[in-house]
């Protein structure tokens, strides 16, 4: 009997390991399953246990990839959790053109903060000394602005919330040494403040980076430390 306990113990906590390491990409990179969880800023933060974050002088962001819903949640659900309830009701989904424009603004905003936060030469090619940042904002919700309409006379969306991830590879060997995520709320926005595409998108991502390039500056001096 003793056994059987522990056995089901055992396998609950490994199966609560896979859950807290597992976000959806879509793809996992080379040496993922390496990665330990450690607690940080980032609800989602693995790190590779021999990562040595000092020897990195650049970073090489790449596009950022963005994976949409199609429907948002109804009142009565929630709207951060597993999003698995069976109640929503579709809306009006952006276009390729405006998506694209949301993915720029994601990628501009976050690239704009590392470059004020850290020391590291942001770059566009991969080698030694460069960590290769790949962000993906996946499972993204959109809302409609009360009131606000396109010059088609179509419901402006609005970014409602999204889990945004970081993965962090050496750029010489490919490998993964850290993925920190999390799903995050974007302020909501009303008709008045609309004033360009995509508001509050900049300060919802400017805040996620500014989380990654804490982070960031913690490994480095640990790894200088050590």
């Amino acid at each position: 009997m003793k056994r059987a306990v522990l056995l089901i113990v055992g396998v609950m906590l490994i199966a609560g390991l896979a859950m807290a390491k597992k976000i959806n990409l879509g793809y996992e990179p080379e040496g993922f399953d390496e990665l330990a969880k450690e607690k940080g800023v980032f609800k989602t933060t693995l790190i590779r246990p021999d990562a040595d974050f000092s020897k990195y002088t650049k970073l090489n962001p790449r596009k950022v990839m963005l994976v949409v819903r199609e429907s948002v949640p109804e009142s009565g659900e929630k709207e951060t959790g597993s999003l698995l309830g069976s109640r929503s009701r579709t809306i009006v989904m952006p276009e390729f053109e405006q998506l694209t424009r949301l993915k720029e603004i994601i990628g501009g905003s976050i690239d704009t903060q590392l470059k004020n936060r850290m020391d590291c030469e942001l770059v566009h090619d991969s080698g030694p000394g460069t960590l290769v940042l790949r962000t993906a904002v996946t499972d993204v919700l959109f809302d409609e602005v009360s009131g606000s309409k396109s010059p088609t006379g179509e419901p402006v969306p609005i970014l409602k919330q999204g889990t945004i991830v970081f993965d962090l590879i050496d750029g010489e060997t490919g490998v993964i040494q850290a993925r920190f995520g999390e799903r995050r709320k974007c302020e909501s926005a009303k008709a008045s403040e609309i004033t360009e595409p995509w508001p509050n998108v900049i300060d919802w991502a400017e805040l996620a980076a500014a989380d990654l390039g804490r982070e960031l500056e913690r490994m480095r001096s640990q790894s200088s430390a050590g």
